[in-house]
């Protein structure tokens, strides 16, 4: 009975709209991995019902590894989960609800704050380039002074980004 359900999950279901369900963000065929602390994108997402790959954890998979290894399930849960999220009416076995509501206000959650350190992120970004594109006054200019504290600044700026990892 389940290895029908398995096929028809697998055969059904694409990756993407997957990950999407379950509130990951996929770019032009990846998306930060869930499994590690990903930084940026590493999970390749193969169009239609071909599944997973994480280059980082080296693991991949179908739809319903996915689901399981996110849900710390089985397989049989997972494909029970898929099937009544996706309202497939495959199986006649409900998943916990109580248990999905609280995953996906946590990804909800974790969305919302990648979302407010991206923009801040974008916005130190913009800061550094407008400060590196300024032309430099002269020594005895009376800018000068605004210039070495947007210098000192800038100092920061970089130090910001090599703590935080994104030079590489």
């Amino acid at each position: 009975m389940y290895g029908d359900i398995f096929s028809r999950i697998k055969e059904i279901l694409p990756m993407q709209a997957v990950a999407e369900r379950y509130g990951f963000e996929v770019s032009r065929g990846v998306m930060l991995c869930p499994f590690h602390d990903d930084r940026k994108p590493s999970l390749k997402v193969y169009p239609g019902s071909r599944g997973w790959y994480c280059w980082v954890c080296d693991e991949g998979g179908t739809v319903i590894d996915f689901v399981a290894k996110l849900f710390r399930l089985n397989a049989r849960q997972a494909a029970i989960r898929l099937d009544n999220d996706f309202r497939l009416g495959l199986s006649t076995e409900k998943p916990d609800r109580r248990a999905v509501n609280e995953w996906i206000e946590k990804q909800r959650k974790e969305q919302a704050a990648l979302n407010v350190y991206r923009a801040e992120y974008d916005a130190k970004c913009h800061e550094a380039y407008l400060i590196r594109s300024m032309p430099k006054p002269p020594p005895d200019s009376p800018l000068w002074g605004e210039y070495a504290a947007l210098l000192g600044r800038l100092d920061y700026l970089d130090n910001y980004f090599f703590e935080n990892h994104h030079w590489r």
